[in-house]
């Protein structure tokens, strides 16, 4: 089928087949679209709404081409799909950090900023850590410290440009349910944010076909009103959770007051810009909290690795691994650790 007539498709809101998907991956691959023809793609598919089919298919034909690697299977990705357009700190980034030090192998999949002022490649790059770096330092590192951050080339060659009209556009698309599900590394869990519960249910099904991969893991978003919803846990609204494991999937909502937390102002975690960010993340990993700011970030950081420790079987419940998070960062070992890892990075 011609590309034209998979647009057609999408415009007359009808599913595409294995061949379609197949012929989107060949056009963008050989570089044969228009700006035109992409933003028609991102749109209409967009409108339509992505089937877990469609997405299981595309991921399948990128990890073939990145030959993704089966190496390091039994550590957990901690990211998300983007595109809430709070600006918020990296919270996924920071929370790889914290659940690494706490002895949890973790492989994130990085990207740059799309829609927001900085993406996990972009804060990275702050602290001199090149993603692109030689595959041989990255798995010596991940050895020493049990984190490696990794970005798939082969999205970025392949779908590069749908990210650019996006950003044009303003919008998120397609590509970011992509990098959620290409990993250059495979990895057993995922900790995995969305910026809508249409995309937590999307998700959840898709990560529940990938054979041989998904022996646990948890989907979330928090649903702070009817037009803001952030791709993390917060306590700054209700979050929507998908618990997947190769039985079921587990659907719940999550409040702050199950913490003994009040709700908190989605404001605490935004940043104004990529110099706020740093200072961040240096005084959560420091342990410093001596503004409301810092606090109310500290406890966003403890409530997502006290998912990743549930969700790997070292506690009972994401309270209890919230309770140890807390204790954990505040004594200022996550600061030595990511010195630890930014050295036997270079």
């Amino acid at each position: 089928m011609s590309f034209n007539n998979i647009v057609e498709n999408l415009r007359l809101k009808n599913d595409l087949s294995n061949d379609d998907i197949q012929t989107i991956y060949e056009s963008f691959k050989s570089k044969s679209l228009s700006e035109a023809e992409i933003k028609d793609l991102i749109l209409l598919w967009r409108e339509k709404g992505e089937s877990s089919f469609e997405l299981l298919t595309l991921a399948n034909l990128i990890n073939e081409g990145q030959r993704q690697s089966t190496k390091y299977s039994e550590a957990i990705d901690i990211c998300g799909t983007g595109g809430d357009k709070l600006n918020t700190f990296n919270l996924s980034t920071l929370t790889a950090i914290v659940v690494s030090s706490l002895g949890i192998k973790v492989i994130k999949h990085s990207g740059k900023s799309n829609t927001s002022i900085s993406g996990s490649v972009d804060i990275l790059n702050e602290f001199g850590i090149d993603l692109d770096a030689n595959e041989k330092i990255k798995e010596f590192c991940f050895e020493k410290t049990n984190l490696m951050f990794v970005s798939s080339k082969h999205l970025r060659e392949v779908f590069g440009e749908v990210k650019t009209t996006c950003k044009k556009l303003g919008i998120p698309g397609f590509v970011n349910l992509l990098g959620p599900l290409t990993n250059p590394y495979k990895t057993s869990s995922h900790l995995l944010g969305v910026s809508s519960i249409k995309w937590g249910e999307l998700l959840s099904n898709t990560l529940k076909q990938i054979k041989d991969l998904n022996k646990h893991s948890i989907i979330v978003c928090s649903k702070i009103s009817e037009k803001d919803i952030l791709d993390e846990f917060s306590f700054c609204g209700v979050n929507h959770v998908w618990e997947i494991n190769q039985k079921e999937i587990i659907k719940k909502t999550i409040t702050p007051e199950e913490f003994e937390c009040h709700l908190t102002n989605i404001e605490f975690l935004k940043i104004s810009d990529e110099i706020e960010n740093k200072l961040i993340f240096e005084s959560v990993l420091k342990g410093n909290f001596k503004s409301d700011k810092e606090k109310e970030c500290l406890k966003a950081i403890a409530l997502n690795t006290g998912a990743a420790l549930f969700l790997v079987k070292k506690t009972k419940s994401i309270k209890s691994g919230y309770d140890i998070a807390l204790k954990h960062i505040q004594s200022g070992i996550c600061w030595e650790h990511f010195q630890n890892f930014i050295t036997f990075s270079n």
